[in-house]
């Protein structure tokens, strides 16, 4: 059986080549609540343990209206940076029962910093999808009697981990901006963005932290920046609030 560092079609270094907005965006404590799904309802969730060591936060979602015959399985796992979480998702195709996920197409090409999709049989529908965005890797498949199609709601995930709030979300207080003051940093030093990371946060709610350029990464509890360059930088920081 091939191993997660040799496999020929999910090369991480090549993943890594092509990685340029995951280096900088982390997200931290994200949950869905309920209401991130328009016409569907969240029905359970369930911590697992995944194949890289990682905890994976995995959401059923059952179509309104479809009486059980319709059901995807929305599965998110947190790391400490992009690397690891790049590796959670090879973990995750190398030991998948189809070995053949392409790459995602069409309007999955931009989605995430690495991505594949699939259809279901005898369909043009995507019936899975597997992306990593920054720190997350993310799993979707549609998984009840009839086939559903995944891609909206992976691109709209992928929008909530990647872009800033919009003002209309903060004038009405569904996010807040915590940005800290511009700040000086070194070349290729430890820059500390945020210390004891697990402070508290809103149940409802998760840390997003953007970075001008470089790389964000957790090390132990800490929030730490690294540029490839020395000058004055803008980070973004946003507590996004769930309904």
């Amino acid at each position: 059986m091939a191993t997660p560092t040799t496999h020929p079609q999910y090369d991480l270094d090549a993943w890594a080549e092509q990685t340029e907005l995951g280096r900088r965006v982390f997200n931290y404590n994200y949950r869905m609540t309920g209401s991130e799904i328009r016409g569907w309802e969240l029905v359970n969730t369930v911590d697992m343990a995944s194949e890289s060591g990682l905890t994976e936060r995995v959401y059923l979602w059952e179509k309104k209206g479809s009486e059980g015959r319709q059901v995807i399985r929305i599965g998110i796992t947190e790391a400490d940076e992009w690397r690891r979480a790049q590796a959670d998702l090879q973990n995750r195709l190398v030991f998948s029962m189809r070995r053949d996920i392409p790459g995602g197409k069409g309007g999955l090409a931009r989605l995430g910093d690495v991505r594949y999709a699939a259809s279901s049989e005898d369909s043009e529908t995507i019936a899975s999808a597997y992306f990593v965005r920054g720190n997350l890797s993310i799993s979707i498949a549609s998984v009840g009697e009839e086939p559903a199609d995944v891609s909206a709601v992976a691109r709209s995930l992928d929008r909530a981990f990647t872009e800033p709030p919009k003002q209309k979300d903060l004038e009405e207080k569904r996010a807040e901006d915590r940005s800290p003051k511009p700040r000086k940093v070194k070349k290729g030093e430890r820059a500390l963005l945020k210390e004891s990371l697990p402070e508290p946060v809103l149940r409802n709610g998760w840390l997003k932290v953007i970075v001008p350029d470089g790389e964000i990464a957790r090390e132990g509890d800490d929030l730490v920046f690294r540029s490839p360059t020395a000058g004055t930088k803008r980070i973004q920081e946003f507590l996004v609030i769930q309904e």
